[in-house]
């Protein structure tokens, strides 16, 4: 199973140019993929609806979109009648199985004198694959305050740890058969969404490998042993797979910026011994990022090979 983690900044690549078909080419061999800055109706341009013409591109994949920004961007027209829009950008996940279910979880942003600031959410979604379902969640953290993305982090963190007690959206331990299929909620027993333990969280986190937030996922780099892929923290697919934390360039540098790993792709213990291998596509123009990919031995891919 290959999964990938991509900040496409509105599907505007390094020469300047929007477009959404090099996106698609560039993340086309993904199983699961998790897109950031995707656009809905947030500028005119040609596919101002990116979710859509994204969908589009995938004919054969499951897709679901969450706005982590959501306006209005309604008119008006000359008989009076509201032309009702939303103005949106946030996170996509195109999945190659079902996606069971989804939510999304608001993380706390403050404004910071100075920057413009945006809100952030944590995308929750259940791939039913056929070997197992599990959990994929997306997210893409303040990109000016450290200490807002420790605040993030931390409730991530509480997220994903709670949701296998809390189940999913649809619960419903101990009713009866009757229950199933009648009144208001009208749904199958087999039905009931299923909130597996195994998880996979990526996006663009905006923080490197020697940053605090990092410390929170992954836990602190001992002397001896390194990080360490415990119950209750993640494990990041680049270092399971044997890159170094010091290498890796998700960001290239700019005349503002310097070259950073800030977009990542982290697994529960139930993943870290199935990362065969994890690569940064340093070759991908489609945007001011590079995606991030790894492979893992979760049940067999299309054709039947691991």
């Amino acid at each position: 199973m290959l999964v990938s983690t991509y900040n496409i900044q509105w599907g505007k690549g390094r020469d300047g140019l929007v477009d959404l078909d090099r996106v698609a080419r560039t993340v086309a061999e993904a199983d699961v993929v998790g897109l950031q800055e995707v656009e809905r109706n947030w500028r005119e341009m040609e596919h101002a609806d990116q979710v859509q013409r994204l969908a589009e591109l995938f004919p054969d994949r499951h897709a679901f979109f969450a706005p982590s920004i959501d306006i209005d961007g309604s008119s008006r027209g000359a008989d009076g009648r509201v032309v009702n829009r939303r103005r949106q950008y946030g996170l996509m996940v195109i999945s190659r199985w079902p996606v069971l279910t989804a939510r999304s979880f608001p993380l706390p942003s403050y404004p910071v004198h100075g920057h413009l600031n945006d809100s952030s959410i944590l995308l929750e979604t259940v791939i039913g694959h056929p070997a197992g379902p599990f959990r994929f969640y997306v997210t893409h953290l303040n990109y000016v305050s450290e200490r807002q993305r420790l605040i993030q982090t931390r409730q991530i963190i509480d997220v994903i740890a709670d949701a296998p007690q809390q189940g999913g959206p649809i619960t419903g331990p101990g009713v009866p058969a009757s229950e199933y299929g009648a009144d208001w909620i009208a749904i199958a027993k087999d039905e009931v969404p299923p909130m597996p333990g195994p998880a996979i969280l990526l996006g663009d986190f905006n923080m490197m490998p020697n940053s605090p937030e990092y410390a929170l996922l992954t836990g602190p780099a001992g002397p001896d042993y390194g990080r360490l892929a415990e119950h209750g923290l993640f494990g990041d697919a680049l270092t399971l797979a044997g890159m170094s934390e010091q290498a890796g360039i998700t960001y290239p540098a700019n005349d503002m910026e310097q070259a950073k790993r800030i977009d990542h792709i982290f697994v529960t213990l139930e993943f870290a011994g199935l990362v065969r291998r994890a690569w940064v596509d340093e070759a991908a123009d489609a945007s001011d990022h590079q995606p991030v990919y790894a492979e893992l031995d979760w049940g067999l891919r299309r054709g039947g090979s691991l």
